[in-house]
């Protein structure tokens, strides 16, 4: 999962997991960072990367992106354990900002943040693989960021806000079953489409010419949960939401051939049913205010990082913590068993997101 907004793609889009960035004022543990004053523990930093450590699956996924684990036993990546820090930064501005405008996560809000913590994670079977705590730590990441989001935006509640989107954007929340039949060649394509304009059965056509092993054996089928954000080329999604329902429509051009699309029915399901995925679209479309806001508050703060995970840089594109040379780290001294998982480095130009 890849992204640049707080949402998905900081998302996404985007395997990165929201740190637990509790200030441990008074703590007698090593420092990890201080952020204007406030502790980001060691013991902090080391219980997130225990949170996480026996989630193979998760662990799995993110280290197609990156490396996770260092060259020693039970040691991690030095620019692994500096994007794992960078985020716990964040996160405390984060909380500092929403302390200011005196603002508290309800339990609406970590309603909405679940189900897209859930989808960033690419599913509740990577998730459930997490400690109940840490689940829930995640969830109220997702949710802070999202509040903060509609405070710097002035869209006033998030019910009200996630209304509004829905009704001004009625498309991007509507939902298709679609069938299709992919041919080579456009001569092909026409002819399919004449024997389909005499009579003949879309299902029995496709299972018998279209080259689409994935749908052959189903019709044509392509399901009911043909949404905008579905992972199709642009030009059969565009055709999937403006072509008429029950109508075949000229053969489409695509980088797989040419398709007969059959769109069977098309609706916008009622707001209260993608009410959660309203809010999240509202959060991703004011990204860039927040990303100014934590910009200019990163440049105000006094930033010290513990000198064994590296140093703050605030210069440049995506100001962050640089890691020592040394190429793996083990956070507190502390051997981990399993290996632990981590996280995905956060894009340039970015805040940092949940999962």
């Amino acid at each position: 999962m890849t992204g640049n907004t707080f949402s998905r793609a900081f998302a996404a889009a985007v395997v990165g997991i929201a740190l637990v960035a509790t200030a441990a004022c008074g703590s007698a543990a090593p420092y990890a960072a201080r952020v204007d004053g406030k502790r980001i523990s060691e013991d902090t930093l080391v219980g997130e990367l225990r949170s996480i450590a026996s989630n193979a699956e998760y662990l799995q996924l993110v280290e197609e992106r990156q490396p996770v684990r260092g060259a020693g036993q039970g040691t991690f990546d030095s620019e692994f354990t500096a994007q794992a820090l960078t985020r716990q930064i964040y996160f405390t501005l984060i909380t500092t900002e929403l302390d200011k405008r005196k603002l508290t996560v309800g339990e609406s809000d970590l309603a909405a943040a679940r189900s897209l913590v859930v989808e960033q994670l690419e599913g509740e079977a990577v998730f459930e693989k997490f400690p109940k705590s840490y689940q829930d730590d995640l969830i109220r990441r997702q949710a802070q960021i999202d509040l903060l989001t509609l405070s710097v935006n002035e869209l006033g509640t998030p019910e009200k806000a996630a209304r509004a989107y829905y009704d001004a954007n009625p498309n991007e929340f509507a939902k298709a079953c679609v069938s299709h039949i992919l041919v080579a060649d456009e001569g092909m394509a026409n002819e399919l489409r004449g024997r389909l304009a005499a009579g003949e059965d879309f299902a029995a056509l496709a299972s018998a010419e279209t080259i689409d092993t994935g749908t052959k054996g189903v019709g044509g089928d392509l399901g009911c949960d043909i949404t905008a954000d579905t992972g199709f080329v642009p030009e059969f999604l565009l055709a999937v939401f403006t072509q008429p329902v029950n109508e075949v429509g000229a053969p489409l051009k695509t980088q797989f051939g040419f398709h007969l699309v059959k769109v069977v029915k098309r609706d916008v399901p009622p707001f209260e049913e993608v009410s959660g995925l309203a809010r999240a679209k509202v959060s991703e479309a004011g990204q860039d205010k927040v990303l100014v806001l934590l910009q200019e508050a990163l440049q105000n703060a006094k930033i010290e990082v513990n000198p064994k995970y590296g140093s703050f840089r605030k210069v440049g594109d995506s100001p962050r913590v640089v890691p020592p040379e040394s190429g793996a780290v083990a956070p507190g001294g502390v051997g981990l068993d399993p290996a632990p998982a981590g996280l995905e480095p956060a894009p340039s130009e970015s805040v940092p997101s949940n999962p």
